[in-house]
C-alpha cells in the first residue's frame, strides 16, 4: 500500500495514531499533525509545466 501523504514540516511519510490526542494522526518523526498529499500527477508539478511551456514556445519561435 503506497502512502499518498507526507509531513508538512519534515517530509516524512511515516504516521501514527496518537492515543493521547484521541486518535489524531501525527508524524512519527517530529510529532506534527499537519500533512500534505503527494502530487502524483505531471500537471500538478508547476515547475515541470512551466518548463514544458517554455520549451514549446522556444520551438515555435525557432
Amino acid at each position: 500500500m503506497s502512502v499518498n501523504r507526507v509531513c508538512f514540516n519534515c517530509g516524512s511519510s511515516s504516521f501514527v495514531s496518537d492515543r493521547s490526542l484521541g486518535g489524531k494522526i501525527v508524524c512519527s518523526r517530529c510529532g506534527s499533525s499537519s500533512f500534505k498529499y503527494k502530487s502524483a500527477s505531471f500537471l500538478k508539478n508547476k515547475k515541470l509545466v512551466f518548463f514544458a511551456i517554455a520549451i514549446i514556445i522556444l520551438i515555435i519561435v525557432i
